[in-house]
């Protein structure tokens, strides 16, 4: 079993700096996602996030950075650093 790191953010630390190759998971529904890339969009930046459940076949969304970080911040995601940032 994967473990995860839950890191919690300060509004005062600035913007959160998420890369490729960092990992979520989402508890309630046990998905873990790793960011596939990051683009600008003229409503702000689109995170791709590829999807794992255990016995599924991947899926793959598109969500607005901001929603990912606050996301991270109220605890509905966990996050963990790509290995060696």
């Amino acid at each position: 079993r994967t473990h995860f790191i839950k890191l919690t953010f300060s509004s005062a630390s600035g913007p959160m700096k998420l890369q490729i190759g960092d990992v979520l998971f989402e508890p309630l529904s046990e998905n873990i996602g790793e960011i596939l890339n990051i683009f600008d969009h003229p409503d702000g930046k689109i995170v791709n996030i590829r999807w794992r459940v255990q016995d599924h076949l991947h899926h793959d969304t598109e969500l607005f950075h901001k929603k990912v970080v606050r996301s991270i911040k109220n605890g509905d995601y966990e996050y963990t650093p790509k290995a060696g940032s």
